[in-house]
């Protein structure tokens, strides 16, 4: 009897930790952030409009993420607008490094590490290539005009590039956390059946 109380509370506590670790190894944070992120289309706020953003690193892995690019190099990055107002509009999209101006105040020439060549994309969805050399912080700016320029929508989606930030670093711990609390259980259990064969 006193064996299988035994047993029962070795085996709450590896559940316990099991449980523990991995909500320590995906937090909320983290999966915003790009880690095992399964829906990775970000809203990109266009005033009372919205298109999505994902981006990809395709010779680093198949993931796509939202926030956080986990190295530099080729990547590319897809928008997708389903507003049919948005369709008609000539869309202005550049990537800037993120100086940490306000929204509003950058200075887009200066600031400019890549730009498509202002043009309307009827189908509402344009992705391109672009060759991250530095790691940062970014902003993808999206102005959309429309042909009389009597109506302009504004979106900026900030991200970053082959930088460790802390979300990933807590899910780093995390996940060495499980592995020790696993191993530990399991080590546990092993040195209890000894003891009561013994």
């Amino acid at each position: 009897m006193a064996s299988r109380r035994r047993k029962s509370t070795i085996s709450r506590f590896a559940l316990a930790a099991t449980a523990i670790a991995l909500a320590a190894a995906c937090p909320p944070a983290a999966l915003a952030a790009g880690w095992h992120y399964y829906d990775p289309e970000c809203p990109v706020a266009l005033g009372s409009k919205s298109m999505k953003f994902v981006a990809m690193q395709p010779k680093r892995s198949i993931d796509r993420v939202c926030d956080a690019l986990g190295d530099i190099g080729p990547t590319v990055i897809a928008l997708d607008a389903p507003d049919p107002e948005l369709r008609e509009m000539i869309w202005d999209i550049r990537v800037l490094r993120d100086m940490g101006r306000p929204d509003g105040d950058e200075n887009v020439e200066a600031d400019t590490v890549f730009k498509l060549e202002p043009e309307k994309h009827r189908n509402g969805m344009v992705n391109f290539d672009h060759d991250f050399a530095a790691a940062d912080k970014y902003i993808l700016l999206v102005r959309m005009k429309s042909d009389d320029g009597s109506k302009e929508y504004v979106g900026r989606h900030r991200f970053t590039v082959g930088l460790l930030d802390n979300t990933d670093l807590y899910a780093y711990v995390g996940f060495g956390l499980f592995l020790a609390a696993v191993g530990g259980g399991f080590g546990y259990v092993a040195l209890k059946k000894r003891k009561s064969a013994a």
